[in-house]
């Protein structure tokens, strides 16, 4: 048995599929597939794709450190500071 397969049966995942999971993970991830592509591909809808990287302890974001700065200051002019 293989380094990866040893890992993969290793590690509880929450989805029938580990190694389909992981390739569309990795795409995801590194921005190859859009958000809604991925859960198109593990056939769950996007909320459960959420639900899923949350079991998973995967950490998502659509926004680069740029964005989320501008959508910070966008909070506090609107909402002040917090």
């Amino acid at each position: 048995m293989s380094d990866v397969n040893v890992l993969l049966n290793s590690i509880v995942v929450p989805y029938h599929d580990k190694e389909k999971l992981f390739l569309v993970l990795g795409l995801l991830l590194s921005g190859k597939i859009s958000f809604g592509k991925a859960a198109e591909l593990l056939g769950i809808r996007v909320d459960e794709l959420w639900d899923l990287l949350d079991k998973l302890g995967v950490k998502y974001s659509f926004y680069d450190e740029e964005e989320v700065e501008k959508e910070l200051e966008a909070y506090k002019k609107v909402f002040g500071s917090f």
